[in-house]
């Protein structure tokens, strides 16, 4: 394009071109979607929830061997226990991608050691309450994540403009990314209003090309209007009953499964994607396509195009032009 981006804060610190991450999404990003976005000049992430520590080093060292890029992982520690989270866990300080991104636990004990290992840390909520709790733990980058998101929220009962707001009022200078409906310029230029310093995209990128979603998945994201979203507290898959999470709701005649979320992949039978409600953010409307993902990161990108990012530390905007 050859126009210039401002990088700011967030991607100096991950040592991207530009700030926009791709969330951590399982079973549906893997090494092809992560190692897409980070040689598109975003933060590609693999999804690592379920996996175990054998699959999670293996999916590591072959998005080392698809990209020379900085990258991220997302682990959870809702499921295997702690046993299985701290081998996790132990993969990661031992691989050291660029970037670890945590969601929904107590992090107090793991983020001082993956800063100590020289590892980025990123954590994704939902409130200023729990902001605080990821400043004092010690996160380097806050996702401000609102109700828009799709996915599993955390609570997801406040909507995205207000909360990175606020973030950013209580950061201590720390980056502040928007998360919850981001699909393109429009709404990162939206973000950087109120003070986002760069934006995280889950929905987007699994209609893409490199994804693990199942086709039929990702033509239900292309087919749904801002209508066809709702926020649940229901069950959604592997989940404690009572998670709030947002799906597009199945439609088919009444079954149980129907009130399940999920997302469905590549290697799943198509017909669970038209009676699961699958995991979808607000802003479905605007995905017209499955894409390649540097489709997706040049489209977000767009939307930091002579913008003025506030740098940290009283150092001047770094601008990068658009490949």
């Amino acid at each position: 394009m050859g126009q210039n981006v401002a990088k700011g804060p967030a991607a100096a610190m991950c040592g991207i071109a530009y700030p926009v991450f791709q969330a951590g999404m399982a079973g549906i990003s893997g090494p092809a979607l992560t190692a897409a976005v980070s040689n598109a000049g975003g933060l590609g992430h693999l999804g690592g929830l379920r996996l175990p520590p054998l699959a999670l080093r293996n999916w590591i060292r072959e998005t080392k061997a698809l990209t020379s890029k900085p990258f991220g992982v997302n682990i959870v520690p809702a499921f295997g226990g702690p046993e299985v989270f701290e081998a996790q866990f132990r993969v990661i300080l031992e691989e050291k991608p660029r970037v670890l991104s945590l969601f929904y636990g107590d992090f107090a004990e793991m983020i001082p050691r993956a800063k100590a290992a020289g590892i980025t840390v990123v954590v994704q909520v939902g409130t200023v309450k729990l902001a605080r709790q990821a400043i004092e733990w010690g996160a380097d980058i806050l996702v401000a994540q609102g109700t828009e998101g799709g996915g599993h929220l955390n609570p997801g009962t406040i909507g995205v403009l207000p909360l990175v707001r606020a973030f950013v009022e209580i950061s201590e200078g720390r980056p502040v990314l928007a998360a919850g409906g981001i699909v393109d310029s429009t709404d990162v230029r939206a973000v950087l209003e109120v003070g986002a310093a760069g934006v995280w995209v889950g929905t987007a990128f699994v209609a893409t090309n490199e994804s693990l979603a199942h086709d039929r998945y990702k033509q239900k994201i292309v087919e749904a209007t801002v209508d066809n979203t709702e926020r649940r507290t229901g069950y959604s898959f592997g989940w404690p009953y009572g998670t709030p999470h947002r799906v597009i709701p199945s439609r088919r005649k009444w079954s149980l499964i129907g009130y399940v979320g999920g997302g469905v992949r590549v290697i799943d039978k198509p017909e669970l994607a038209d009676k699961l409600s699958l995991y979808a953010g607000q802003g479905v409307s605007k995905i017209r396509s499955v894409v390649p993902a540097a489709e997706r990161v040049r489209e977000l990108a767009a939307g930091f195009v002579s913008f003025p990012v506030q740098p940290s530390s009283g150092e001047s905007p770094v601008l990068h032009a658009v490949a």
